[in-house]
């Protein structure tokens, strides 16, 4: 599959096949370098653009100078990792991007130079330095994923040990301190990683307005705004294309202008910042909340629709998920700073001895409610059907794709009136359009479910999860959101064992019989 390169990439010296982007702007400190076998990129903040010709100074000079002001002061490593040049670029998504999401306000941000590497975190890499390889998929060159945002940290500090470099991370209980002092590997910030997934590009993706699986590894029977109109699609901009339905080697398919491969799709990388509103105050170098409960992760995976692609969606989750769609990239310092941050998990909800538990669903074609009655025959908890005061009826993927696309919570005929008694909501629906029905959401809007333990189960027709715990996490902030379980359809003959392998993960005890 794609250009066959090989794996060993941290042996590798890192050309760029394609020329390498930088906006040139005399505050912004990024630039463009071009060429036919490419140039590598570096920093030079003094460089000014010729005012006429909007030409540059000579290549080798400005390499040669930028080389030896970039090496001063920090260690040379052989990494084979990018150098990414200061800039200010616009963060988030623009009110008139379709698809976008409340949570990504535009706002200009201004990143350090740091060195990324170019590819995701392969298996190969991983086993080398942990021991161990977690991930579904297996291949010496496929993105490691099933990692949680711990098993990321603790490889980039395992990892700075290996090179003689200094760890970076300080894990206390619920507390994780960053030396942003130190020269070791880390995750990059989330205004690190869409500084370098965009590459210089203001479009929805670094490669233009719409996504292909030539361009991206991902569920490609859903490009991007396909969503407007499935059954009858008239938009000749929207194209299906591939589903691989399986990660692929980190070296495939062209790299951004900055020389980063699969930025968007494959797997979806951890950041390190909490996830919580874009402080609009502190733009320089941001690292997001100081405390949370969910951990963004960026880029969407082979799994996901295009429109989780777009280099200004965030997702987020549980710090402890360890989903065969997360994996993630390590970058380093260029600069030193002089700083530390301390940041806190934000919940401390742990469910009791013996908690009174909801099981909450909806169900289309009865799949959901066949999994939400072996639970509560195995649990003893009460059973409760979300349902709406006007039935979806006709054609499932016409009437819930308008209530999507017009972003309807419909009114709903059932209601809990005792919400509070509840220590543990067990929440089931059908991921559609690889997220939640609009009227889970309708139900998550009518209760408080703070310091609550939320644990979701979907059916699926080929999608797992899609986002959809994700937007369920943004939805609950003061809730505890567990490790959710998804089945294919009806889940099939081991549908109850392997609910009861997942309840028993979760803590919830199943009754004796």
């Amino acid at each position: 599959m794609g250009a066959g390169k090989k794996a060993g990439k941290k042996e590798k010296m890192i050309t760029l096949a394609t020329a390498i982007a930088c906006l040139a702007a005399a505050g912004a400190g990024i630039y463009f370098f071009t060429g036919e076998e490419g140039a590598e990129m570096l920093q030079k903040p003094e460089i000014t653009q010729k005012e006429q010709s909007g030409a540059f100074a000579d290549k080798e000079e400005i390499s040669g100078q930028m080389t030896q002001a970039v090496n001063e002061g920090t260690k040379s490593i052989s990494d084979g990792f990018i150098m990414l040049p200061s800039g200010i670029f616009s963060m988030g998504s623009p009110d008139s991007e379709r698809q976008r999401q409340e949570d990504e306000t535009l706002h200009d941000v201004t990143v350090s130079a740091f060195y990324m590497d170019p590819y995701e975190v392969t298996q190969k890499d991983y086993l080398e330095i942990m021991g161990e390889n977690p991930s579904h998929s297996r291949g010496d060159a496929l993105p490691v994923e099933n990692v949680t945002w711990y098993d990321a940290v603790s490889y980039c500090n395992k990892l700075s040990e290996n090179k003689g470099l200094t760890p970076v991370y300080k894990i206390d209980g619920d507390s994780v301190t960053w030396d942003r002092s130190a020269d070791g590997y880390r995750l990059p910030t989330e205004a690190e990683w869409e500084y370098a997934a965009r590459a210089g590009t203001e479009t929805i993706y670094n490669f233009g307005n719409q996504v292909h699986s030539d361009d991206a590894n991902f569920e490609g029977s859903y490009p991007y705004l396909i969503e407007e109109k499935y059954v009858s699609h008239r938009n000749p901009d929207v194209v299906t294309s591939q589903n691989r339905g399986e990660t692929i080697a980190v070296t495939e398919l062209a790299p951004n202008g900055f020389g980063l491969y699969q930025t968007h799709g494959n797997v979806s990388e951890w950041c390190f910042d909490y996830y919580g509103e874009y402080d609009l105050q502190n733009t320089v170098n941001p690292v997001g909340a100081l405390s949370g409960s969910l951990r963004v992760n960026r880029g969407g995976s082979y799994n996901d629709f295009g429109k989780h692609l777009r280099s200004a969606y965030r997702s987020a989750a549980n710090p402890l998920d360890d989903d065969q769609n997360l994996g993630f990239r390590i970058c380093r310092n260029a600069e030193s700073m002089d700083e530390t941050v301390t940041t806190t998990y934000s919940l401390t909800i742990r469910i009791p001895d013996k908690p009174k538990i909801l099981i909450a669903y909806f169900s289309y074609s009865g799949n959901t409610e066949n999994a939400a009655e072996i639970i509560r025959d195995k649990t003893g908890a009460d059973l409760f059907e979300i349902t709406m005061e006007n039935p979806y009826t006709g054609n499932i993927y016409d009437v819930s794709q308008h209530d999507l696309m017009n972003n309807i919570h419909p009114a709903l005929s059932s209601h809990v009136k005792n919400m509070e008694q509840y220590d543990v909501i067990l929440l089931g629906y059908p991921t559609w359009w690889a997220t939640m029905p609009m009227p889970v959401y309708s139900f998550l809007e009518e209760y408080d479910f703070s310091g609550k333990t939320m644990i979701p189960f979907s059916s699926h027709g080929g999608t797992m999860f899609g986002d959809s715990v994700s937007d369920l996490s943004k939805m609950v902030p003061g809730a505890y959101v567990g490790i959710g379980f998804e089945f294919h359809y009806s889940g099939g003959s081991g549908l109850s064992d392997e609910i009861s392998q997942w309840l028993a993960a979760g803590g919830i005890r199943e009754q004796q019989p």
